[in-house]
């Protein structure tokens, strides 16, 4: 089901590169494979998961909020080889949307963070319910913010200890505030 006003996203969203696939629980150990990494979770608002088990748990979760149309979460897979790269989800609310991702570290550095936003936040803008999109990251966490504004985000805001980062310790943590937001409509 989608949210109130919104489309059923597509299960499946290709570009150049890269398809975005719906995450299902079958994807647990893929997934794992790329978040049981502590340089990869670093900067992430949840802890990192003990195992497949969890991931798994996770991902039938994610399956639950994809059929109520509250979290649509897509695996980052490379189309020359099917390869799992990553996860990028987002979450609908009203006339907005915010979105995050992630990618296991032996991909970064190569453009796959800013294809896979810029693929999910196309699909988004050229839903006329969307209005806003938006997307955080930790402060100091320069890679991630470089992606946002390469997929045409713009930062808003430094939000002064704003964000747990339980991966760091559970730190309070300094967060920048990116968006893309729809110009008006003119006015008839």
């Amino acid at each position: 089901m989608a949210a109130p006003g919104w489309p059923e996203p597509p299960a499946l969203i290709e570009g150049a590169r890269l398809r975005l696939r719906r995450s299902m629980p079958d994807d647990a150990a893929a997934l794992f494979a790329l978040v049981d990494d502590a340089e990869v979770m670093r900067w992430l608002d949840w802890p990192r998961p003990q195992g497949v088990a969890e991931t798994r748990v996770h991902l039938q979760a994610v399956d639950e909020r994809w059929m109520r149309g509250q979290e649509h979460q897509y695996l980052v897979v490379r189309k020359a080889d099917g390869l799992p790269l990553g996860s990028i989800a987002f979450r609908p609310r009203g006339h907005a949307a915010d979105f995050g991702y992630l990618l296991g570290r032996d991909h970064w550095g190569q453009g796959y963070g800013t294809e896979s936003a810029r693929l999910l936040g196309d699909w988004l803008r050229r839903q006329r319910v969307l209005v806003r999109l938006w997307a955080t990251c930790d402060a100091d966490n320069t890679a991630s913010a470089r992606v946002l504004h390469a997929a045409g985000l713009q930062r808003e805001a430094l939000m002064r200890r704003a964000s747990v980062r339980p991966n760091l310790g559970g730190a309070i943590r300094d967060t920048l505030l990116y968006a893309w937001v729809r110009d008006e409509e003119p006015s008839r």
